[in-house]
């Protein structure tokens, strides 16, 4: 059924526009054999960072400018049920939406609901999954309720090459803030150390020079 629908809104699309044919053809060739493009994109990233980190990059929307090259900027609070305005970058182009936050589950999910803009309604979704201690698993997830005009657009691979640069980026940031162990350095002995600390030992001894080493 699913199916059904999706060719129908394509072609009533292509019925509506017919300058876009080519340029409709074109993308689903070349993209996806067999002309039906998916309704959902796809990334997955390993970071050497905490889930927590990674959260903490992921909801900091005001760092959006700094480190994401696909969702920037994006003003508003990541609270359940709240408004944002938000910029996507596929490709050359710069799309602004208004979205809303439908999921916050803290170091797990994030997921904003952008509504119907003319045939089109998209999920964008973060789940972070726990890995060994100090590592997560980041998966981006762009769904569309109809992939027609994602298609006349020629948005296709822009999307998907957006969400994989958005997920290299969340990486490096997360890894880049992950605070390093302090080690204490370790004091090595030589004959230097050794000759020297003989030295200040009799300085300081009560019985001044009679003190001595037994070797």
């Amino acid at each position: 059924m699913r199916f059904m629908v999706r060719v129908l809104l394509t072609a009533l699309l292509i019925a509506a526009c017919p300058w876009t044919t080519a340029e409709v053809a074109t993308a689903q060739t070349i993209t996806f054999p067999g002309g039906i493009p998916p309704d959902t994109f796809t990334t997955r990233v390993d970071i050497e960072a905490p889930p927590a980190r990674v959260w903490a990059v992921l909801t900091d929307f005001r760092a959006y400018p700094i480190w994401n090259p696909f969702i920037y900027p994006v003003k508003g609070a990541p609270r359940p049920g709240g408004m944002l305005e938000m910029t996507i970058h596929p490709g050359t182009r710069s799309i602004p939406y208004q979205a809303t936050v439908a999921v916050v589950r803290p170091n797990r999910e994030l997921a904003l609901r952008i509504p119907s803009v003319k045939i089109v309604e998209m999920t964008i979704d973060f789940t972070i999954e726990p890995l060994r201690v100090g590592r997560a698993r980041l998966t981006a997830r762009e769904r569309h309720t109809s992939v027609a005009g994602v298609v006349a657009g020629g948005l296709l691979r822009d999307i998907q090459s957006g969400l994989d640069a958005l997920a290299k980026a969340a990486r490096d940031r997360a890894e880049l803030l992950q605070p390093v162990p302090f080690r204490v350095p370790m004091l090595r002995y030589t004959s230097w150390t050794t000759s020297a600390m003989r030295r200040s030992f009799a300085r300081r001894s009560p019985i001044g020079g009679r003190q001595r080493w037994q070797n």
